[in-house]
This record gives structure tokens, sequence and C-alpha cells, in this order.
């Protein structure tokens, strides 16, 4: 398609004037929101499904764990409604809350493999966040366990030079396809990312060949699209276009495939006031027929649940996911007020439904 990347508009709270998908109709609530059972705290949640039928999954900010660890690696354990998690590694020389130390933005399992993507490797960049107000979200890499999330290699003394350095890929969150991967499309594994922790404005995408995650060299970014709306592809991220704009909504994203309607679901959002956590945030869901594009309008919830509850950083674990019924569980963080200290401070979910054009 021509209009290939798409641009919305800055967002209108009450009414988006955005083109409404043609294949998924609307997003309808199911149930109530349930928390996470247990002391485990944190945020962020990026999940993936292993082999082993578990949910592997790595918290932001575990102040469950009295550290100042910047992330832990989990798993959950049970199913929504009823469902915890456990600890698997607590990454102690992951150190520094906030933007100020590493925070993961993606998974993704694979040949046995799991890959985590991380952000913020170096710590804060207190100049740059002053001067543009982006807030952190910045020089990511990707890390690989092959024990199901146990250990991690690079360790991150051994980090010379960070994979995505700069805001442009600094918050890559990996495609889930299903369990280990098993309805991918190509070859490639694929990363959306977004501009900023919250309230980014656009997404760039990239791709590697799926034996090459961790090789820099091996990665390649969209650099623009042909008349009928196909990529181009370059390794230089220098080169990278947006595949998607809508200001305000686009900083840590989501997306997966859904393979039985062949669409990629895209999950956003915003908070209300730009990192103020007791003032509400809004949820907004994209659909688009390949990585790249184009994305239409499937649902905007604007306020998203509770300005006490402040959602953000919506997740769809596949495993949650029924193919076909169109329905599962949407995983989300709550406040991080008062330094996590509050009951909202945990991984969250809701069940819904969608229903198809």
């Amino acid at each position: 398609m021509s209009d290939a990347p798409r641009s919305f508009a800055a967002p209108l709270s009450s009414v988006p004037d955005l083109p409404v998908s043609d294949v998924i109709d609307s997003l309808v609530w199911l149930s109530d929101v349930v928390s996470s059972e247990g002391p485990e705290k944190g945020d962020t949640f990026p999940v993936t499904w292993l082999a082993d039928d578990s949910v592997v999954s790595a918290a932001g900010d575990p102040v469950s764990n009295a550290s100042p660890n910047g992330m832990d690696t989990r798993r959950f354990v049970g199913h929504p409604p009823s469902f915890g998690m456990e600890v698997l590694n607590e990454m102690e020389d992951f150190v520094g809350w906030g933007g100020d130390g590493p925070k993961p933005t993606g998974m993704l399992a694979v040949n046995g493999t799991v890959y985590l993507a991380a952000q913020n490797i170096p710590g804060r960049h207190t100049e740059d966040d002053a001067v543009q107000n982006w807030g952190h979200g910045y020089d990511a890499h990707v890390f690989a366990s092959r024990d199901g999330g146990r250990t991690w290699s690079p360790s991150l003394p051994d980090i010379a030079e960070v994979m995505f350095p700069g805001r442009s890929f600094g918050g890559p969150a990996f495609i889930n396809f299903g369990r280990e991967n098993e309805h991918a499309v190509d070859g490639f594994a694929y990363a959306l990312s977004g501009v900023g922790w919250d309230n980014g404005s656009e997404c760039f995408l990239g791709r590697v060949p799926l034996e090459a995650i961790q090789d820099r060299a091996s990665w390649e970014f969209v650099a623009g699209f042909d008349a009928d709306g196909a990529p181009s592809w370059s390794r230089e991220l220098a080169d990278a276009i947006a595949v998607l704009r809508h200001p305000g909504y686009l900083g840590t994203v989501d997306i997966a495939y859904l393979h039985t309607i062949k669409r990629y679901l895209l999950l956003g959002w915003r908070n209300k006031v730009k990192a103020e956590p007791g003032a509400g945030s809004e949820l907004i869901v994209y659909e688009g027929p390949s990585p790249w594009g184009p994305f239409s309008l499937v649902h905007h919830e604007d306020p998203w649940e509770t300005a006490e509850l402040n959602p953000y950083n919506p997740r769809l674990p596949l495993k949650w996911y029924d193919h076909g019924r169109n329905e599962g569980w949407l995983l989300f963080s709550g406040n991080w007020r008062e330094g996590g200290s509050t009951p909202m401070y945990r991984a969250h979910a809701r069940k819904f439904r969608l229903n198809l054009l």
C-alpha cells in the first residue's frame, strides 16, 4: 500500500482521528482486573513462551528484592485469573532503579534460547533527559539464556559497546509468534522499538536472522517503502525510518502475531501526564498485516482503568490467548507511585475478546 508508513495525528483523548481496522471490529473486556499473587513486585514484564510450556518474563525495578537491582528475570506460575511469579535470576549486577539502570523491553524464545532486550545499559543520560524531556529509554542490548532464563550472557562488564546506541532503537520489543516461535512467518526475528520509555512518538522496525540475534552486524532496519508498500532494508540504524507515527502513544510497546487471522497486534499506551504515576493513563491497540504495517486502530481507552491503578506497559502473553475464540488475557503493570511501595506495583491481567469483522 502506498500509504506506508502510516502517520497518525497527535492524539485527541476523547475521539482519536485514526484509520480504523477493517479486520478487527472491537476489543471488549470479559472480566475484571486480577492481580498477581505473592510478594514479587516490579513492572514492564515482557514475556515469551518456551518449548517446555513455561512463560518467562523480566521485571524492571523489582523492589520486592530490597536491593538496588534494575531488573530481574522471572517465570509465571499459574494462569489468570489465579497467577503469580517466581524469580529466576535477581540479576545483581544490573544495578540502578528507574532510568539509572537496565530495564527489560522484549523477550523471545527460539531454538532453545531465550533472548532478552534491555535498555539503559550504561545508566542515565542526565543532560539529554533534561534538555529533551524524553525520560529514559535508550542504549539497548540483547542478552541470551540457554537454561530457560536462569543465567544470561554477556555479563554487563563484558559489554564494550551496546548493540543499539541512542534512542531510535532504544526499546526493542521482539515480535512473539507463539510457543518457541512456532508460527514464525520466515527465518527472521523481528523487533519493534518506540522512542523513549513513555509517551513516545514513533516506532522503528528491525530484523535479524534467527541464528544471529546477538550479532549487531546482522541486524537491518526498515529504511523506506516502495509504491506498493514493500520495505527496503539497511544495516545502518541511521537510515531507519518510522513504520508508525502517533505522538504520545509509542514509548515502550509490545507486538504479537495472531496466526489464525494473520495479523500483528500492536499495544501502546500513554501517561496522561508524562512520567506521572497518579494522573491516569490510556491504552491503545493497533493491528497490521505485516511487521511494518500499515497499522490501523483497534481500540482506544481513555481513561484506562483508574488513576489509582494507573496501568502501563500492556503485553500479550500468547500462552494466555485462545486463537479459536479470539480471547486472551492482557498483561500490564500497575502504579509505581511512592517508589513502588503501593499494592498496585505488580503484574495485573484482564480478559478480553477481539470481535472480528
